[in-house]
């Protein structure tokens, strides 16, 4: 199977630069590792227009809409958009079969465990913007999106992606794995290496997916603006977000190759 691998295009935030978002093939099944745009108004008919099979998770900008509606609401609605018995889906704790390969989903946040404490991590993480745009729904009210939101929704995932896992290689499915958030400190970057919002935007998976999700054929996640192929064990992990072009990260070396494609 040919997989197109694309994350992190912020297509509202590089409005300006549409001219870099065209891809001459609209079958190939493509796989978005979050971040399209923050309004799935903006989003929907993008995705639409330019792909007419795509796998597609939210990341955490679908918080940044001007209805300030609650994470769970924005899920809802992007399922409602793209819902798993059309060519174009939408995954958030779900999986999607297709021939002998499942594709499990989740925007998978980031546990604050990296470096320092976790409740440090969480004290540096509440000067994002994700938690002045974000709304989580408690009790029936919509409250302010708080990085313990992002702490247990992460716990829900994973727990979600070992389960789905475990129901798959138990019956030699072929497991494709697509998260937002960056989980190795592979990604990071020698000019952020010391930055105290890492944990924000990483978690430390490595030794947990080698001994717990061994046989997954491939792992996509995006977040961290840079492109990167690495290993976690023997399975193969892709990043190649796109990033803000406006400010630059479109000269990033290794640049976005917005035809990056894998066989599996």
């Amino acid at each position: 199977m040919k997989l197109r691998i694309i994350s992190d295009l912020h297509i509202d935030i590089n409005k300006n630069h549409l001219e870099f978002f065209s891809w001459a093939d609209k079958d190939i099944l493509t796989l978005i590792a979050g971040d399209i745009a923050g309004d799935l108004k903006i989003a929907a008919p993008f995705v639409r227009e330019h792909f007419n099979n795509a796998i597609l998770i939210g990341g955490n900008h679908i918080v940044y809409n001007n209805e300030r509606k609650s994470i769970q609401r924005l899920h809802m609605d992007y399922r409602a958009e793209f819902p798993l018995a059309t060519s174009i889906s939408y995954l958030e704790n779900d999986y999607k079969e297709i021939g002998d390969t499942v594709f499990i989903g989740a925007t998978l946040w980031t546990d604050y465990a990296f470096r320092g404490t976790v409740k440090e991590n969480m004290e540096h993480a509440t000067s994002m913007n994700d938690f002045w745009w974000g709304n989580f729904e408690s009790s029936g009210k919509n409250i302010p999106l708080h990085p313990q939101h992002c702490f247990n929704m992460f716990n829900e995932s994973l727990i979600f992606i070992k389960t789905t896992y475990d129901k798959f290689d138990r019956i030699g499915k072929k497991i494709v794995l697509i998260v937002h958030h960056g989980i190795s400190p592979t990604t990071i970057v020698k000019k952020y290496k010391n930055a105290i919002m890492n944990a924000s935007f990483i978690s430390d998976l490595e030794d947990y997916i080698t001994q717990n999700l061994p046989n997954v054929a491939l792992i996509i996640h995006g977040h961290v603006h840079d492109r990167f192929q690495y290993k976690i064990g023997n399975i193969p992990v892709i990043c190649n977000p796109c990033g803000y072009i406006e400010r630059g990260e479109d000269k990033n070396i290794p640049a976005w190759d917005k035809d990056f494609f894998v066989e599996i």
